[in-house]
């Protein structure tokens, strides 16, 4: 008995230590614009674990790295990105935030297909779906085409799209994107029997429990968006296996402090 009690301690400590990988959100956003194929540079540069970005369709169906349905909050004009052509959008500037350094002014809107071909071989990159069905076939083309290095997952809020993801790329890890755990109970049970690798969560919903629970169900749990140490730890002892955060290399370096 005082055995199996040692071992269970022992099991609960490895548990609170275990290792942690980190996503750099929309690449290094914080030194350099989101999207960008500065930002993600910097993130490999910077040797995170892994990069994160956003992918969504142009009018004349190119498959664009960027976040926002419209131009008001990094582009300086309220265009509708669907609706627009890619020709048309590379030529404006993407906003710089406050924290971004001032030698990436300019820097523009990039095309999956140069982010993939810009890959490492040693690197993660986590592209969200931003788009509903519309956008496989030409995902599809795209990552026939140009992935040739490095290892890639998806992630999406719209969980038929994510479902059909992973049905077009089946060898490719794919997540259900989620910030409400009463939309995660309502889905659990399909969930568990799906083909997906797990669910990637606002970390503000997830606790131990909820980790445990997907992993009797041999899903795993990632996290977003954190950047601050305490909440950090608090995932790392829940049992998560990725942190997506604005300052990979910053929360490492402190993380490894504690």
């Amino acid at each position: 008995m005082n055995r199996f009690f040692l071992a269970l301690i022992l099991l609960v400590h490895m548990s609170a230590h275990a290792q942690i990988s980190f996503i750099a959100h929309r690449g290094a956003s914080y030194l350099a614009p989101e999207n960008t194929e500065a930002s993600l540079d910097l993130a490999w540069q910077f040797q995170s674990d892994g990069a994160e970005c956003d992918i969504m369709l142009t009018r004349d169906k190119k498959i664009i790295v960027f976040h926002d349905r419209n131009g008001e909050r990094l582009l300086n004009t309220d265009i509708i990105i669907r609706d627009t052509k890619y020709k048309d959008l590379r030529k404006l500037p993407i906003t710089l935030r406050d924290s971004n350094e001032k030698k990436y002014a300019g820097s523009t809107i990039p095309l999956l297909k140069n982010i993939l071909k810009k890959l490492p071989s040693n690197q993660f990159l986590v592209i969200e779906i931003k788009d509903e069905m519309e956008i496989l076939p030409y995902l599809n083309k795209v990552i026939k085409k140009y992935w040739k290095s490095g290892k890639i997952a998806f992630i999406a809020f719209d969980y038929p799209t994510i479902k059909a993801t992973k049905t077009m790329f089946p060898e490719i890890p794919c997540y259900y994107l989620s910030s409400s755990l009463e939309d995660i109970d309502q889905r659990f049970e399909d969930l568990a029997k799906s083909q997906l690798d797990g669910v990637d969560l606002s970390y503000k919903i997830i606790n131990a429990e909820l980790v445990d629970r997907f992993r009797r169900a041999n899903k795993e749990v990632w996290c977003w968006t954190v950047n601050t140490v305490e909440d950090a730890m608090a995932m790392q002892k829940a049992g998560v296996s990725y942190i997506t955060t604005d300052r990979p290399a910053w929360l490492r370096e402190q993380m490894s402090k504690r």
